[in-house]
């Protein structure tokens, strides 16, 4: 492997050929000769919405539809190079073979192995190393070389239970919706509503209205998995009766967030009274984020509900594929570098821009800028 390097998305190269991972706007399409592409959301997959149809793209067959669906609200053709790239599924040629493996962070999300006759090369993207409602916990790759997302990769970000957590979110539905007043939950369209989609209608028999976009990813989820429950379109007529009867669960994105946020909403979506607003994400385990969030927002409350791997999670992960060599990328690269050579005992590196033109430029005693 000659080069590893992050310009818009993480290049690697071996020998003459380049692979692109998760590239973002402006990414370099040209000089790749495969992209490949873990998961649907946007901070990942932004540079396909805009690329031209002909490059190459590999991902698996959930996340291409997902890439069409938004393309065509764009207005852009769909993509006509597609890998599919489906959990044990791959490609081989003559210079190198691709194995997917499932990242358990949302649906369609993948892990790649890439075979090189000398490297066993391992890309994560995001993963989750704990089964939610929705996906089961990633799965640990045999590799030699792991490049991992390191978004929480700080002593500081560790998640309560999953089943601890969730009994938290329906108890604070129940408490709220049954005294009439509306509950707005709000996390990522793709992966955290259908977590959340799944989890109210499995345990409270309230009404559940979705926004149009979270309601088109749920139409996705339940064609390629299985249903998730009753829910309906907030802005359909049935949504509209129900918001008139007054006790409901609403899905919605951060994009909704604004100033005095459940006054807005309640005018936005012609709610009976302003809603109590939940956020639902990671961060959330900080405990400056619900005071931000409040003081912008007027949020009620918030719950550490993420689809990532938290601190402790990506060393275990680490430490179940036992590579030699462990690059962090994302988020965290530089405290979770130093953390995995600490504990762990690997040799690890952060990769953040595409100065590291090769992987020995920085130590990790410097906290070079993620651009």
């Amino acid at each position: 492997m000659s080069r590893v390097y992050y310009d818009r998305g993480l290049m690697i190269e071996v020998d003459d050929f380049k692979f692109l991972f998760d590239p973002r706007v402006n990414a370099d399409f040209q000089s790749a000769n495969m992209v490949l592409v873990s998961h649907g959301h946007s901070d990942h997959v932004s540079g396909l919405l805009e690329a031209s149809e002909n490059i190459r793209v590999g991902a698996s067959t959930i996340t291409h539809e997902i890439t069409r669906l938004v393309r065509e609200k764009r207005e852009r053709k769909s993509l006509e190079n597609t890998v599919y790239l489906d959990r044990k599924f791959g490609i081989k040629t003559e210079e190198y073979s691709i194995e997917a493996y499932d990242a358990g962070h949302c649906m369609g999300s993948l892990q790649f192995k890439i075979d090189t006759g000398e490297h066993l090369i391992g890309y994560t993207g995001d993963i989750n190393f704990r089964e939610s409602m929705t996906e089961g916990k990633a799965e640990v790759m045999d590799c030699d070389i792991l490049m991992i997302e390191a978004t929480f990769g700080s002593e500081e970000y560790i998640f309560p239970e999953r089943e601890e957590l969730n009994t938290e979110i329906l108890d604070y539905v129940e408490k709220i919706v049954s005294d009439g007043i509306p509950v707005v939950l709000m996390g990522y369209s793709l992966g955290k509503c259908q977590e959340l989609t799944r989890l109210i209608s499995r345990g409270l028999d309230y009404n559940i209205l979705v926004s149009k976009q979270i309601f088109e990813f749920n139409r996705i989820f339940e064609r390629y998995k299985y249903m998730l429950g009753r829910y309906f379109e907030i802005d359909s007529e049935k949504g509209k009766e129900i918001i008139e009867e007054g006790k409901m669960v609403i899905l919605l994105p951060q994009s909704n967030l604004g100033k005095n946020a459940p006054e807005r909403l309640a005018k936005t979506f012609n709610l009976p009274r302003p809603p109590k607003v939940a956020i639902c994400s990671g961060w959330a385990v900080n405990r400056s984020f619900f005071f931000s969030m409040q003081q912008a927002y007027n949020i009620d409350t918030v719950f550490p509900l993420s689809s990532h791997a938290d601190f402790n999670q990506l060393l275990e992960y680490i430490s179940n594929v036992e590579p030699t060599k462990v690059y962090t990328t994302f988020g965290n690269p530089v405290s979770l570098a130093k953390q995995i050579k600490r504990q762990l005992k690997i040799n690890a590196q952060p990769v953040v821009n595409k100065l590291q033109q090769t992987l020995d430029v920085y130590t990790l005693d410097q906290e070079p800028q993620i651009t």
